[in-house]
């Protein structure tokens, strides 16, 4: 059966991709608008994230939620954010969305350009050394959750690498990761071919979609992206309160 939060906002692209049931230690659920109070990415944080369009149902979730609880950072919708009173304003805040591509959607072709994006090996110390310039890679090389990590090299360099990550459970939805083109080699289409072939063998294989993360105001990722037949599915700020992190 769906978690209730799914039930509440069934065609919700952050429920529905991107949330593990096993990341929500709690959640409270008001009609169509949710919160959910999970663990983040590094040990120990702890995140609320707000799901919802009335910027007063979300400020009681996050206060409820907040009650008797140090909480690190706060996630919501990008135009809800702006609206928030003073004390839940994030001082950096992440702008970032959803990007989705349906099987139908992937062109027949123009990712295939002459470029010879391929497997690369689970371990390549060259992956990390190309992430280096990624300021929103945070999987690596030999990272059991990455399932297949894909590259461009140009005389034995890695210039190019994207990696995969299976569907959360319950989804059949690969997730895109860690994509990233060397800075010397940027404008040269490596980063569609590592992108296009990542997600054309996952469509071949039976799954009805792919998608990605990626920061609001990256133009040239947004242009990959759609030229490769993506659409933005929902736009999100979130970040560290004042004093964590």
């Amino acid at each position: 059966m769906p978690h209730p939060l799914r039930i509440a906002r069934p065609t919700d692209p952050y429920l529905e991709y991107c949330l593990t049931d096993a990341q929500v230690e709690t959640y409270l659920v008001d009609g169509d608008h949710v919160g959910i109070l999970r663990r983040g990415r590094r040990t120990g944080e702890t995140w609320i994230t707000a799901l919802g369009e009335d910027v007063e149902r979300v400020r009681a979730l996050i206060d409820a939620l907040a009650e008797g609880r140090t909480i690190d950072g706060i996630h919501v919708f990008d135009d809800v954010y702006e609206r928030l009173p003073s004390r839940m304003r994030i001082p950096d805040p992440g702008h970032w969305s959803i990007w989705l591509l349906d099987a139908p959607d992937l062109p027949t072709g123009p990712y295939a350009i002459d470029v010879d994006a391929h497997d690369i090996d689970h371990d390549d110390p060259r992956i990390d050394s190309l992430l280096a310039h990624s300021d929103s890679a945070y999987l690596f090389a030999g990272d059991p959750r990455v399932s297949r990590w894909v590259g461009v090299e140009i005389d034995g360099s890695l210039v190019a690498v994207g990696g995969a990550l299976p569907g959360r459970p319950g989804s059949s939805v690969p997730h895109l990761v860690s994509i990233c083109t060397h800075p010397d080699a940027r404008g040269r289409h490596l980063g569609r071919a590592v992108v296009g072939r990542l997600a054309a063998d996952a469509l071949a294989r039976g799954a009805p979609a792919v998608y990605l993360e990626m920061y609001a105001a990256n133009a040239p990722a947004a242009a990959l992206y759609r030229g490769l037949g993506f659409r933005e599915r929902g736009r999100y700020r979130s970040g560290f309160l004042p004093g964590r992190g």
